[in-house]
């Protein structure tokens, strides 16, 4: 005895149009020790792999990293622009700390 299944309907669901909103960008900064010309090429993304998103934890955290490099001598920074480059790493734009470091710079990306 065979069962006998009912055939079914396909069902056309209509989708709410949906307008596409621009995505939001963001900023977030790399750290790159480098050369002394702070050439693109020394910049390696395999050895600064750290990526530092534009808020003050993370701002934080890109200090901590540059005081790190300071200490260990692989990068160096006149102790006159100390307060300068920490100012502009938490508070202000984070690449302007690079004109201040040698050996090591900051690069801003976009984020979405």
């Amino acid at each position: 005895m065979a069962i006998k299944i009912p055939a079914v309907k396909a069902v056309k669901k209509t989708a709410a149009k949906r307008t596409a909103s621009p995505a939001k960008k963001a900023e977030a900064y790399l750290f790159f020790n480098c050369d002394e010309a702070k050439s693109e090429g020394s910049k390696h993304i395999s050895y600064n792999n750290a990526v530092y998103r534009d808020m003050k934890s993370s701002r934080k955290a890109l200090w901590d990293k540059i005081q790190e490099e300071i200490e260990a001598g692989r990068v160096k920074i006149d102790e006159a622009n100390l307060d300068a480059a920490r100012a502009a790493v938490l508070e202000g734009n984070p690449t302007d700390a690079g004109q201040y470091l040698q050996y090591g710079d900051i690069v801003s990306v976009e984020c979405y």
